[in-house]
């Protein structure tokens, strides 16, 4: 730590400025700091490139990979062995919700982060990708859960179990769902998905969630849809920094994300 903080103070004499606020013990980016990042990124990873030119790997082993829970979950692992089949290898992936994610990409945390929608942030490039529906799960044998399609105010008064706020899937539910059927009581709010569909198949509630999970060949054992007159889509994205280096395996693996075709 010493030898990094003399080179570090040293590159900060050279350039004329302090690069970070210290505030013992942590070292913060301050606004030159900031200014400097996407270079210093840039010049690491074209570096990186040049070795990769020359040897026999076919990847990045620093590529940095985020995907949002439900992807994390549902769409991740067969993205990633379709990757590995077609000679390619993502070495690491990070498991988080969507405002996490995009504050690791705006800090150059992460190359690549798969969302679940857009969030709202100027730095950041969300390119469509994936499409997507919400619908509302219940247990099996839900009054609400005929097949017949209902209209949304049969939810009013319903329990609602949902993700946290920052995650992509609560944000689709406050924005899109909850002023249609508003007061909405939201009994009890979880992380993870599969805690959420838990909890539903013990008859505590319903939650709104991917369609994914509908199409998974357990879920009629144990949910069911409930059917509306109003459909609710979605478009799962890739999310980079706008001012980013894409090296030879970000391209790589955003070339390839952008023509899978999910079999799920």
């Amino acid at each position: 730590k010493g030898a990094v903080s003399q080179a570090l103070h040293e590159f900060e004499r050279q350039l004329g400025t302090p690069l970070f606020d210290r505030v013992h013990p942590r070292m913060h980016l301050n606004h030159d700091g900031k200014r400097l990042l996407p270079l210093a990124d840039e010049l690491l990873h074209r570096s990186r490139d040049i070795s990769l030119m020359f040897s026999d790997q076919t990847a990045d082993p620093f590529l940095q990979v985020g995907a949002s829970k439900t992807i994390g979950s549902y769409i991740l692992p067969k993205l990633l062995g379709d990757f590995e089949k077609s000679g390619l290898w993502l070495p690491e992936a990070h498991i988080a919700n969507s405002k996490k994610l995009c504050d690791l990409v705006a800090s150059f945390a992460l190359d690549v982060a798969l969302l679940e929608g857009e969030e709202h942030h100027s730095d950041l490039v969300f390119e469509q990708w994936l499409a997507d529906e919400m619908v509302v799960v219940a247990h099996r044998g839900h009054p609400l859960a005929t097949g017949v399609k209902h209209p949304l105010d049969v939810l009013r008064g319903q329990r609602w179990i949902l993700r946290e706020p920052a995650s992509g899937t609560r944000e689709y539910f406050d924005y899109n769902l909850a002023p249609l059927i508003s007061p909405c009581a939201v009994a009890l709010t979880l992380s993870s998905p599969e805690a959420i569909l838990g909890v539903v198949a013990q008859k505590l509630g319903i939650t709104f969630t991917s369609r994914l999970i509908a199409e998974l060949p357990s879920f009629s054992s144990h949910f069911a849809v409930i059917q509306l007159e109003r459909n609710f889509p979605r478009t799962f994205s890739l999310c980079y920094h706008s001012k980013k280096y894409h090296s030879i395996s970000m391209d790589q693996f955003l070339s390839y994300c952008r023509k899978w075709v999910p079999a799920i």
